[in-house]
């Protein structure tokens, strides 16, 4: 009877969508991504994490020695010395493009090491800290290029610019206080491009 097919057919539909909603309740796992990856951005997030308080006792203990000015000066500053952010356009992207993210990060790091070494010359009381800084900075673009290759990413190196920046030539306590500002918000970009680009 058509009734009966009817029926035959609604439970069928319900078994469907039960089944669908079951499907749907499974949790989700944390990644289904490369778990060499996933490893990787744990133990970077962390070693960024280190770095980040590295270069914030560094910061406080210059500013408490060279008696900086306030934070609008120090703003002000930092716009008339055109202190820019490196460039990690790619990272920003809604879908992240990993191979590009990960060549301006480690652009971003060669820029930050060579920034470091000219504050060491210019602020000697402070090279042992700068020079500890360094170290992870190169190790840390080490990881980045080590892990592309991993992953059959294009790398390409970039020759390191000797020229000193011109703000450091211009305001050489405050020009170098500030690249260590800049530099911990690119510590911050590296975490989140990290999140963004390996889930």
């Amino acid at each position: 009877p058509p009734s009966l097919f009817l029926g035959g057919i609604l439970s069928l539909i319900y078994i469907a969508l039960w089944q669908l909603l079951m499907c749907a309740a499974v949790p989700i796992t944390e990644s289904s991504g490369d778990p060499d990856l996933i490893q990787f951005k744990w133990k970077n997030k962390e070693f960024v994490a280190r770095m980040k308080v590295e270069i914030t006792d560094l910061k406080e203990l210059m500013r408490t020695d060279l008696n900086l000015g306030t934070d609008n000066q120090l703003l002000f500053m930092q716009g008339f010395l055109g202190i820019e952010q490196v460039d990690h356009s790619h990272c920003q992207i809604a879908t992240c493009n990993m191979g590009g993210c990960f060549k301006q990060l480690r652009v971003g790091l060669q820029t930050y090491y060579g920034y470091l070494s000219h504050i060491k010359q210019i602020l000697p009381k402070y090279a042992d800290r700068l020079a500890s800084l360094q170290l992870d900075t190169s190790n840390l673009a080490t990881n980045i290029q080590l892990q592309m290759e991993e992953s059959s990413l294009p790398v390409v190196t970039y020759p390191q610019t000797e020229n000193q920046p011109t703000f450091l030539q211009v305001q050489r306590e405050i020009g170098s206080y500030l690249v260590l500002r800049k530099f911990m918000m690119f510590m911050d970009i590296i975490t989140r491009a990290l999140n963004h680009c390996i889930v």
